[in-house]
Order: structure tokens, then sequence, then C-alpha cells
């Protein structure tokens, strides 16, 4: 016999555990991270021509490894072959069903700390699948002859390979999957160059609550004397509970209702924005330092410190590393779950910077550390600043003096006072540095947040000071919305002062909207008003206007 029809021979005797191999490893490597890519193409910054190679890299090094095993099994014994099989067999149609058919109830990757003693049921329903398809599997291989056991697993892995193929590509086209993401970014240049003509800052601490920040500073009148000059608007409504599209709004003033696919809405808004325009009809520059900018281009050259990057991967271990963890978070048992947590916001620490250039993050540590350490530089050209860091955002890891500390140990008012700790620091280097009175200072957040309830981050905090103001700390409880925002902005522009730039005053009745949306559920907003104060959930009432995306 020839060399070639031994090798066809040999492939032949373990054809099943090749097709086995093949389809477990390209759901696990390649199909789970691709439909996680098509089905968020706004989530992330890098695009299927950048994850493809990584991951099937991966999906051949396992592949091949795994079919290995499966030769040497069957040169040892066609029993332990069998057995083998049988077991990876059932392995495969247990991850396939928990992390296709059994994916409802997962908990959000939004950062906020897991609580999974709430999950036992789900652990229970885990162990029972694996314990039934067990048994199912184990009573085929006992009753049925192995070679008939082997053609069945040989003819499901091939179906199965081909139906995950057609699925992926279905995917793909519905959800643009094939197109090519422009190589942008957002660096730290020039964040603390400032003008020693006149500024315009926004500091936005992510996910700090205007009432809990109101009780934390009336607790502590060291933490009012931050805020000296600035004006505290603590019945401030937002106008969506999460950041991605809270951000875009606060700087353009465009609803987004799902009348379009997010990159273009985005796109839209920073290139249309009328805020930017007089900002640069006016002579400023622009800087806009958000890590959650995405890969759209388009208005987005107009500021400083977005540039061009090489396309790719930085540290691609570490990037197939989070992958695994994510595909592992959907179709590890319950019990594994925790063990495979990653924050999708870490994907940008895996993004190649502009050359020469840092990336910017989020992170409360790094920006802090910054603020200690760099030097101002100046220029005679106006500056506009706008910082977006975590704030009390979860994971609560920061203490009161910003050092990173177990989550465990942590608190959401404890990365408020953080947030409280970075802002005075901020606000003291300007004064150092001669430019805090030429400066429009905003300190804001994106959203409030509730610990228990999603549904309660209708109230964001807002701290404002005009150019050359000076007085007191201030409270309003005027009933202001970030619908007021582009008016605001034009009248701070004009020199008012933070009591001018509301028409509204204390004691005004007023009905604010906002649209709420579950978090990765934004296919469907729903519309609220609030005629009450804006922290009380309990006066918002529905409209009956539901926005949902178009099929």
């Amino acid at each position: 016999m020839t060399e070639n029809r031994k090798a066809t021979r040999g492939f032949g005797r373990i054809s099943s555990g090749v097709w086995l191999s093949v389809v477990t490893c390209f759901m696990l490597f390649l199909y789970a991270p691709l439909e996680l890519l098509f089905t968020n193409q706004d989530e992330f910054w890098f695009d299927v021509y950048t994850l493809t190679p990584v991951m099937a890299v991966i999906f051949a090094a396992v592949c091949i490894a795994s079919i290995a095993v499966f030769f040497i099994l069957r040169k040892l014994s066609e029993k332990l072959y069998g057995i083998g099989l049988a077991l990876y067999f059932i392995a495969f149609l247990c991850l396939y069903i928990q992390g296709n058919l059994l994916t409802a109830g997962l908990p959000s990757l939004d950062g906020k700390p897991i609580d999974w003693s709430l999950y036992t049921a789900k652990k229970v329903q885990s162990a029972i699948l694996w314990l039934v398809v067990a048994v199912f599997v184990g009573v085929a291989f006992w009753k049925i002859k192995q070679e008939l056991f082997e053609k069945a697993i040989k003819g499901i892995s091939i179906a199965m390979t081909l139906m995950l193929c057609v699925t992926l590509l279905t995917l793909a086209v519905a959800g643009q999957g094939f197109e090519k993401k422009p190589g942008l970014g957002v660096t730290t240049r020039d964040m603390f160059q400032m003008s020693e003509d006149t500024n315009f800052v926004i500091l936005l601490l992510d996910a700090v609550n205007g009432q809990t920040m109101y009780d934390v500073i009336a607790s502590d009148g060291d933490y009012q004397n931050i805020f000296t000059d600035f004006t505290f608007y603590s019945n401030m409504m937002g106008v969506y509970p999460a950041t991605k599209y809270s951000v875009p709004y606060i700087l353009s003033g465009q609803w987004f209702e799902n009348q379009t696919s997010f990159r273009e809405y985005e796109a839209e808004a920073y290139a249309a924005s009328p805020f930017f325009a007089s900002m640069e009809e006016d002579g400023y520059q622009l800087g806009v330092y958000e890590a959650e900018l995405q890969a759209n281009d388009r208005g987005k050259e107009r500021f400083v410190n977005v540039l061009p990057s090489r396309r790719g991967i930085g540290n691609k271990l570490m990037f197939a590393k989070w992958q695994i963890q994510m595909t592992g978070f959907k179709y590890a048992p319950w019990g594994l779950k925790k063990h495979t947590f990653v924050n999708p916001n870490d994907f940008n620490k895996a993004k190649i910077p502009p050359e020469g250039e840092e990336l910017f993050t989020l992170s409360n540590s790094e920006f802090y550390n910054s603020v200690l350490h760099e030097e101002l530089d100046y220029t005679d050209q106006k500056c506009f600043r706008f910082i977006h860091i975590i704030g009390g955002h979860p994971p609560f890891i920061y203490d009161e003096e910003v050092e990173e500390i177990p989550e465990e140990k942590g608190s959401y008012e404890e990365n408020i006072r953080a947030s409280l700790t970075i802002t005075r620091a901020y606000l003291d280097k300007l004064k150092d540095g001669g430019v805090y009175d030429n400066s429009v200072i905003i300190v804001m957040s994106d959203h409030g947040f509730h610990m228990g309830d999603y549904s309660e981050r209708q109230n964001p905090i807002f701290f404002v000071k005009g150019i050359d103001e000076k007085h007191d700390f201030r409270v309003s409880d005027a009933p202001v919305s970030y619908t007021d925002l582009q008016e605001a902005y034009q009248r701070l522009l004009s020199g008012a002062e933070s009591s001018q730039i509301f028409d509204w005053k204390s004691g005004d009745e007023r009905e604010r909207r906002y649209l709420f949306y579950e978090y990765s559920e934004e296919e469907q907003m729903i519309e609220y008003m609030q005629p009450g104060q804006a922290h009380d959930t309990d006066a918002m009432y529905k409209t009956g206007n539901v926005y949902k995306k178009a099929k």
C-alpha cells in the first residue's frame, strides 16, 4: 500500500473525530467571536478583517491538537477512541445548547459587579443539561455499534458546520459585517494644552447620579469647596440611560430614535453639530477625549487628538484571550461563567496607537496620574476640551485617593469620592496654570446611576461656571434638561454666568423628555415625560411613543 493510501486510510479511521474537532473549534473560536461582532458592530473598534486572522490561528492550533488526540486514542485502542469521541460529543452538544439556546438571563457586561449567587437556578439548569446529554449519548454509545455511532457523529458534525457557516454569512450580510472600519485612534495629544485667551472645558464623569452626588457633597463642606464659583443644577434631566447615545447628544443636541444605524447617527451628530460649528467659527481648537468614539471618521477629522492609526492589533495574545473569555461567558456552564468575565471596553487596550502617540483611556487612575505629573502647555488659539473618564461607573475599584482596590471592597460612593478627588486636582491644575478664570468649565455626567435599578438613571450631575465667575458654591433646583444644553453652551460662549444659561428657574413647572431602553436592547426605545423632580422616577410616565429599529 502506498504512503498516500495509508494516510488516507488513517484519516478515514478518525474522520468522525476530525469533523467533531472542526465543528467544535469552529463554533468556539470563529463562529462565536464573529457572531458577537456582527450583532454588535457599534460596540467594537475592530472589524472582521482584523478579528478573523487572529482567531483563525487559534482555531487551527486547537483543532489540530484535538485531531492529534483522536489519532493517538485510535492508535491505542478502538474502545478508547470511541469513549473519547462520546465525551467530546457530549461537550459539543452541551456547549452549543448553552451558547445558542439557553442564553436568556445572561448578566449585562456593563462593568457592574455581578452577584453570581443570584444564578443558582441557572447553575442547576446547566447541571441538568449536561447530565441529560451525557446519559443520552452514553446510552447511544452503549446500545449501537461503534461504527454506526461514529458515522452518526460525523454526519451531525458536518451538518452543524454547514449550518453555522450559513448562519454566520446571514448575520454578516444583515449586520454589514464585511464593512471595513477605518483605523482611528483617540489619543491624549494636547489634552493639557490650554489657551491663554479662552477655554471651554467639559469634564464628564461617567455614571454619577445627581441625587447621590448631592448627598455626598452635602455631607462634607470640603467637597463643596471644590465647586466654589460653580452652580450645581440638582434637578437636571438626562436624555438616555447609557453612554452610547448620551455623549453624541450632549455634543450635538440631536436625538437618536432608531431612525437609522447608530454609526450613521453618530457620524452625522459630530459632523453636523451646531456647537462644534459655532466654536470653529469662533477660532476654537477642538479636542474630544472620548475612548468610545466609533470607527467612522466622518466629523471627527476636526478633533486634534483623533488621528489615523495602523490597522491591526497590538497585543494579539491578550486580544485572543479576551475573545475566548467572551465566548466562555456565553457558552460555558453557569458554574464556570464567573471565571470568563471580561469588560468589553478592555478591547481598546489592544488597539495599535497612532505612531508616537498614546491612546486615551477612560481610566480614573490614568487620568489622575496625568493631572498630577504632566505640565500644562499653552497656545494663543482658543481651546475646547471634552474629557470623558470612568467616574462613578462600575467596576467599583477606586478609593477616595484614586488608588485601585479589590472590587469586593469598593462601592459606588467610593468611586464618586475618587471622582471628586480627580475633579479637585484638575481644577487646581487649571488654577495653578493661570487658565481657570478664563475658562468655561462644566463638570457633568452622561447619565445617572442606581445600583439596584437600571431604570433610575435619568438624573446626571451638572456643575457649571462661566468665564471670570466668582461666588460661593450654589445649588439650583430649576427644572432643566440636557435638551437645553445647546442654548446654554452658546450663552456661556457669550460670557454668561452659570445662573444665566437656562431660562427655567426654581419653582417652575415643566415636563422633560427622556428615552429609555434596556442595556444592549436599544432596538426599542420608550419615551417618558418627567413632570416632577428629575430624581423622582415614580413621577415619570410613558407617553405611548415607542421607537423601534426598522427590520
